[in-house]
């Protein structure tokens, strides 16, 4: 993989893991409605990115059967390029999606009754990178002559309270945008990059093919252990839909949990069964990425171990957290609907009954 394509070099593999999954899903539903004369309930999952062991967990619940047990055929659709999955799901294209908690609020003030019914990652993913040489070792070492970067949309919230709680460092004068590669970082353009664990931080650090091999030459900055962590992925549907569709939406809601244990359980399977189905990234970087989901999925903010029983479950303080960071950093500029952000409560972002029934 070459680090300077990988945001747009897996499109043709979405795009081709798209087809092959919704025939292989009625291929398999098609057999077991005529085995057992039930048709099976149609669900499609809209995901923020494209294939890779970030959701490692959908595409281990489909691989592994647990979808057609609960009498789902479930079609999942890559993310990328133009689609935005708060908009997908809201409008109907699609029934569940895959986003930040951030990016749920925001869309929840602006209108779209969306509401998060699982939240599978327990912790930040979020870091920024530095070269040792640069001398920024932890947030405290970031002045308005560094560098900073990341890719913004809704992406640098946790930068902005990182920044908040540093002496007299300015967001205007120190974070800049930063493309969706590594480039910049490499090249000294970028002093503190913004990356994910599981992702860009791989890629830096890792020897594989498409990576930049720096080994321990890096210094790596936690938004968890700097206490100004938000909440990532969750699973969120429209809440007039969930009220419509209960029974199918926990059923979902069950068997995508059997699939995130399992794959939790087993990183190196369900990075080989995403790899198989159509993967944007090398195999060896999936690997990579799928022992770095599982520690999000299965430690909190605090750095405590998740049980695997309570996957997916809801930490209100994380959550309370993120909706107080969101509203401090989103910058809505229409007055109207900052009000309504900032009069937003935690219970009118989650709702935890669907996920509880799930796991009775």
């Amino acid at each position: 993989m070459n680090i300077g394509m990988k945001k747009t070099g897996g499109i043709l593999f979405a795009a081709v893991f798209l087809f092959t999954l919704a025939g292989t899903n009625a291929a398999a539903g098609g057999q077991q409605a005529k085995d057992s004369g039930t048709k099976l309930d149609e669900i499609t999952i809209q995901l923020k990115w494209l294939p890779q062991a970030q959701f490692m967990g959908y595409y281990v619940a489909a691989a592994k059967g647990y979808y057609e047990a609960e009498g789902l055929k479930v079609n999942i659709v890559p993310g990328g390029g133009d689609i935005t999955e708060t908009a997908a799901v809201y409008s109907g294209q699609v029934d569940v999606g895959v986003t930040w908690v951030a990016n749920l609020i925001v869309a929840r003030a602006n209108g779209l009754d969306l509401i998060d019914v699982a939240q599978t990652y327990q912790r930040s993913g979020l870091v920024l990178v530095a070269k040792k040489e640069s001398g920024v070792a932890s947030g405290k070492d970031i002045t308005n002559a560094t560098k900073v970067g990341n890719w913004m949309g809704g992406n640098e919230y946790e930068i902005k309270a990182l920044f908040s709680v540093l002496p007299g460092v300015d967001d205007n004068k120190s974070l800049i945008q930063q493309g969706f590669d590594m480039n910049d970082f490499d090249n000294g353009n970028i002093t503190a990059a913004s990356a994910m664990t599981y992702n860009e931080l791989g890629l830096v650090v890792n020897s594989y093919e498409g990576a930049l091999g720096y080994g321990d030459k890096v210094n790596v900055i936690d938004m968890n252990t700097e206490g100004v962590a938000m909440l990532e992925d969750c699973m969120f549907v429209k809440e007039s839909w969930a009220k419509a569709n209960k029974d199918k939406l926990v059923r979902f809601i069950r068997a995508s949990l059997k699939g995130w244990k399992d794959a939790c359980a087993n990183t190196n399977e369900a990075a080989e069964i995403v790899f198989r189905a159509g993967s944007s990234v090398s195999q060896p970087h999936q690997q990579y990425m799928a022992q770095e989901v599982a520690k999000l999925v299965t430690i909190d903010t605090k750095g405590a171990t998740v049980p695997l029983t309570n996957l997916g479950g809801f930490d209100v303080s994380a959550l309370e957290s993120t909706l107080t960071k969101t509203k401090s950093y989103a910058g809505l500029t229409d007055s109207s609907k900052n009000t309504v952000l900032q009069g937003l409560t935690v219970n009118q972002i989650y709702d935890p009954s669907y996920w509880e029934e799930a796991v009775k």
